[in-house]
């Protein structure tokens, strides 16, 4: 699987994006460090997409 829309947000991996004017392989999350209250910046880009039904 290569694209997937989730919550009308559309995703597609890197190798897709490629050759695109426009690029939805980017992520970016903010989380919480620990209990000293910080927060850290993930970023990164989608090399797959999988589903998990449970």
């Amino acid at each position: 699987m290569n694209k997937y829309c989730v919550n009308d947000f559309k995703f597609q991996t890197e190798e897709v994006s490629r050759n695109k004017k426009t690029n939805n392989s980017g992520v970016y999350i903010q989380g919480d460090a620990d209990s000293t209250s910080q927060t850290i910046e993930y970023y990164g880009v989608i090399q797959e997409i999988i589903e998990v039904r449970y």
